[in-house]
């Protein structure tokens, strides 16, 4: 019983269906592999992404999860075609070339789409890790980058993908990629400023020589950072107005980034009168500094307190410090606190401020004046000098003779042997 039906069923596998050289066996045997096929994509392959997917939520990074979610619906697909190219393959396509051509032809070329397809799902993956690696450097890409990124490896994907495709049809990509390089450099040299503030914004967002909310200085504009684009960048100034600075300048030339700092510099002069002695000078040089140095809000390791210029109408003491803060608002009230309390000490104290004036004496010789020029000569003569920036003459040593030249007599008066 079972002989007959293996014999009837051999019988009816090898009958023609009609189309020749087709037999009914070739369908029978290409419709079990179709349907292994979906049984394998449906079943198998399913159920191996599931118990992947399983081992890979127990895992504390994502990139495994990322790269199953990516590989998920191309490996049912692959399987597909895989299940079509052997169902087809079993049948005589021998005896048809010109199908049996475009048959490989598409098959290939469905491979290709496929990897492209898989490669372009399993960017997110790459930026991922990207993103990862650049953390662990202390570089974080921003996200705005990112889908760039995204966008152009999809390009360059398809972009591939495209030329293989042509190669697969027997067309030459050559020409095409020589056009494309031409066209590209005509393309570059028209919109050169264009691509130049694109290439500054990756820079800016790269590097990051500022963020959003920074407060920076670029070329005499100074305001807070509103928005980074692609093209240019907004800063709003303290007027409140927008400027549009274009990237390729904030990439070519200084940004002074205030928001950086860690503390804010704080520089004044206080000028007091000529009318003031030494010790009032020294009173107020340490008044400063004990005022600074009971201010909770300065850095105390850089703190410079001098008597500095001889002004027209003052005595300057140049006061610098860094205020321990980096708010705009902090700092002035930092420093306001400084100066009244200066203002307050110094009246105290009675030391009067400096203010522009003119002090006319009328010119009428009296006996201190003659006082101060005898007190000035018998300086010189203790010095022993006659002519303005003259060497010292030291004790014991003649003098040079007055009939030589100003060289020969420092050559006279020099003490080296």
């Amino acid at each position: 019983m079972p002989s007959s039906i293996l014999e009837t069923f051999n019988t009816f596998t090898s009958q023609p269906t009609g189309i020749d050289p087709f037999t009914w066996g070739h369908l029978i045997f290409s419709a079990l592999i179709l349907s292994a096929g979906y049984f394998l994509r449906r079943v198998v392959v399913a159920g191996l992404l599931a118990l992947l997917s399983r081992l890979a939520s127990q895992t504390q990074t994502q990139a495994d999860d990322l790269l199953l979610e990516a590989i998920r619906v191309p490996a049912r697909t692959a399987v597909v075609i895989l299940s079509i190219l052997w169902a087809v393959v079993v049948l005589p396509i021998e005896h048809f070339p010109m199908f049996e051509r475009i048959f490989y032809a598409l098959f290939r070329m469905s491979i290709i789409v496929l990897v492209c397809w898989t490669a372009m799902r399993s960017i997110r993956v790459l930026t991922y890790l990207m993103r990862g690696a650049m953390s662990i450097k202390e570089k974080i890409i921003d996200d705005r980058l990112m889908p760039f990124v995204e966008q152009i490896l999809k390009i360059v994907i398809v972009l591939i993908g495209f030329v293989m495709v042509l190669q697969e049809f027997g067309y030459d990509p050559s020409g095409l990629i020589a056009g494309l390089g031409l066209g590209g450099l005509a393309f570059a040299l028209a919109a050169k400023d264009t691509l130049s503030n694109f290439f500054g914004s990756m820079m800016i967002l790269t590097d990051k020589p500022f963020q959003v909310n920074d407060y920076i200085e670029f070329n005499g504009i100074e305001g807070t950072v509103e928005m980074i684009g692609f093209r240019s960048t907004h800063v709003r100034l303290l007027d409140k107005s927008i400027v549009q600075i274009p990237n390729g300048m904030l990439a070519s030339d200084p940004v002074r980034n205030f928001s950086r700092r860690d503390r804010r510099r704080i520089f004044f002069t206080v000028g007091i009168t000529y009318e003031c002695t030494t010790a009032m000078m020294k009173a107020a040089i340490s008044s400063i500094e004990d005022i600074i140095s009971g201010t909770p809000r300065v850095h105390q390791d850089v703190v410079v307190v001098r008597f500095s210029k001889f002004a027209d109408s003052a005595l300057e003491i140049t006061v610098h410090c860094y205020a321990a803060t980096t708010t705009w608002a902090e700092w002035l009230e930092i420093q306001e606190g400084i100066m009244l309390a200066i203002y307050e000490r110094f009246g105290q104290l009675e030391i009067p401020f400096a203010y522009p004036a003119m002090t006319v004496h009328m010119a009428q010789e009296n006996a201190s004046d003659k006082e101060r020029e005898q007190k000035s000569m018998r300086f010189l003569e203790s010095m022993n000098i006659r002519t303005l920036h003259e060497p010292r003459v030291t004790d014991g040593q003649p003098p040079a003779p007055e009939n030589v030249t100003p060289e020969e007599r420092f050559q006279a008066m020099d003490p080296r042997p």
